[in-house]
């Protein structure tokens, strides 16, 4: 949040403190063994580590934006009921077990020996407040309220039990709670954004505690005392912003810092040949996809070859398969993405519930999607403007350039017009766009997540269809997945999903192109494991044996 000042919890030192002639010290004169003469125990001293990301977090506060960068950044700080393993399922956090007691009522038993930062114990009331706090935070600009929408009552049994009682029969409430990092009620009871900033009420149960927060510059983490999980090697981590991707790379070859998130594609074949450093990559669930409107009767950026309106194209299914199968999405994977990318045709990638074993990517295919279009009544094609972003998506506009050539190859003379978030998000929200690239992601690791804002039919009153810019709808689609929103019964559940993606494959509802793939670069010294939630968590990091 600009123009909050640098701030650092009660009684800690300086940045300067974790300095040694303007430079951090090497974890490499910092790893010592103690006693390790003596042929005593051995316990490792701890290090400091410094990353480096590209997007500053915003706020401290856990409920003030539901935001990717606050969200990896508060995982260290704050832990919710539930927590997610790096391969995104679901695993104990301060509750030790959770169980559906009725169609609409879920019990968790919550850990007994778990304290908060200042030491105080955390209970079931802890959890009651936080959940009331996290729909009412003032001035959110992405709220948390989404996750508790189906919650309509929280009751505490006793100190370490409480019963959530929700608005119809919801079987993924385990996982929407897990977004929901838990905060002390003793000191969040009259606290507002700023004093989470501030680090007087940033205060939690995870592994690390609050140090210092520089908006858009840097933030300071110090080892919890009051942790009794995994113990953590890191006595004080440092994020940096550093936004520039050829800044972080500089930084990491300058050993300014010991870890960088999002290294650039055509870095990575560079920093994996250097012994100095380790590559690590995990396909995330970004999906980069193209949405054709499938609602206006003129399309606004789709013309003739002469320049004349004419009907939407993409209302017919065959220019949208045509569009579908001119592009080579493994030529987009190793040539543009520089093996960055997954190449798909589904939503959900491998490892997650919800993806389709037997959906196969095809290779181009140039002379069948002629054939299709002209089928369509368009056998010599038409012009259209493909909109992109071009500051939001790894490589988002050279994704669209490459596409642009290989629709013209089918004859869609195509035209990119790639402008910056600020500028592309608003004119979507308004369904300007003909054509569109865009990304869409899950924080919950199952289809429904993503497909009921994106996909179901737009309905305010049933709150489905929240971002469907391309204003798709299919009412089986919409019955199938309503239907598995309420069916406790994984196995059931997972059938109704996927026949409800099936629908959605068949009728190209979007245009998937490929899954993203992270990557993180660390000193060689180092062990870092992925997350496919595209977190970078410090807690992910140690050092090599």
């Amino acid at each position: 949040m600009p123009g909050l000042p640098f701030a650092f919890a009660e009684g800690q030192a300086s940045l300067s403190s974790t300095r040694t002639g303007g430079r951090r010290m090497r974890i490499a004169t910092r790893l010592v063994l103690a006693g390790a003469l003596l042929g005593a125990a051995t316990a490792v001293q701890a290090a400091d580590l410094t990353i480096a990301v590209e997007v500053a977090p915003t706020s401290m506060d856990p409920h003030f934006h539901n935001f990717g960068p606050n969200k990896s950044l508060h995982a260290h700080v704050y832990q919710g009921l539930v927590g997610r393993a790096p391969d995104q399922s679901l695993v104990p956090a301060l509750a030790t077990a959770w169980r559906a007691t009725g169609p609409n009522e879920w019990e968790f038993a919550l850990r007994g020996d778990a304290r908060f930062h200042d030491g105080t114990p955390f209970t079931a009331e802890d959890v009651a407040f936080t959940f009331r706090r996290a729909r009412e935070v003032r001035g959110s600009p992405s709220s948390y309220a989404f996750f508790l929408a189906p919650v309509s009552e929280v009751q505490v049994l006793d100190p370490q039990r409480i019963r959530i009682t929700t608005t119809a029969t919801f079987p993924d409430l385990p996982a929407y709670v897990s977004q929901i990092g838990i905060v002390s009620a003793r000191i969040g009871a009259d606290a507002q954004t700023a004093d989470y900033n501030a680090g007087r009420a940033a205060i939690g149960t995870g592994p690390y505690r609050f140090r210092g927060f520089v908006p858009g510059e840097r933030v300071e983490l110090a080892r919890s005392t009051t942790w009794n999980g995994e113990a953590e090697p890191w006595e004080n981590v440092t994020f940096r912003v550093i936004a520039q991707p050829a800044a972080r790379v500089a930084a990491l070859l300058a050993g300014d810092v010991d870890m960088i998130a999002n290294v650039p594609p055509q870095q990575v074949a560079r920093l994996r040949q250097d012994a100095r450093f380790k590559v690590v990559t995990g396909v995330s669930p970004l999906l980069v996809t193209f949405f054709p409107d499938h609602a206006e009767r003129e399309a606004p950026f789709a013309t003739t070859n002469d320049g004349r309106p004419m009907p939407n194209p993409f209302r017919d299914l065959r220019v949208r398969r045509a569009v579908s199968i001119a592009i080579d999405r493994r030529g987009i994977a190793e040539r543009v993405m520089d093996g960055l990318a997954s190449p798909t045709m589904q939503f959900m990638p491998p490892g997650y519930s919800g993806h389709l074993a037997d959906i196969a990517v095809p290779a181009a295919d140039v002379a069948e999607a002629r054939r299709l279009l002209a089928e369509a009544g368009f056998p010599d094609g038409f012009r259209l403007t493909l909109h992109c972003l071009n500051n939001r998506i790894v490589n988002d506009e050279q994704i669209c350039q490459a596409v642009a050539q290989m629709l013209g190859r089918i004859g869609i003379r195509t035209t990119v017009d790639a402008m910056p978030q600020a500028v592309f998000v608003p004119r979507a929200q308004r369904f300007e766009f003909s054509l569109f690239m865009h990304g869409l992601s899950t924080e919950l690791a199952e289809p429904a997540s993503l497909l009921l804002p994106s996909v179901a039919t737009m309905d305010r009153e049933r709150r489905t269809g929240a971002i469907n810019r391309g204003r798709y709808s299919n009412a089986e689609f919409d019955r199938l997945l309503a239907q598995a929103q309420t069916t406790l019964d994984p196995v059931a559940r997972a059938a109704l999903m996927d026949r409800a993606q099936r629908i959605l494959i068949e009728e190209v509802a979007l245009v998937p192109v490929h899954h993203q793939v992270n990557a993180w670069a660390t000193r060689a010294t180092l062990v870092q494991t992925p997350r496919q939630d595209e977190f970078t968590l410090a807690t992910m990091v140690r050092p090599a044996r």
